[in-house]
């Protein structure tokens, strides 16, 4: 999953305690990136494949 903020992996953003994420990931450690906020996609599901 990425961020549909900054478009960097979940797994690059650090745990933050003040995040609202469903994931409770906060800032992006990549070098250069100053995003401070997860972003979770959530996708719609198609009624018909439930």
């Amino acid at each position: 999953m990425n961020c549909i903020r900054c478009l960097h992996t979940h797994q690059a953003h650090t745990d933050s305690a003040t995040c609202d994420s469903i994931l409770k990931v906060g800032r992006c450690s990549v070098p250069g990136c100053d995003c401070e906020q997860y972003a979770d996609k959530i996708e719609t599901i198609d009624e018909d494949l439930l």
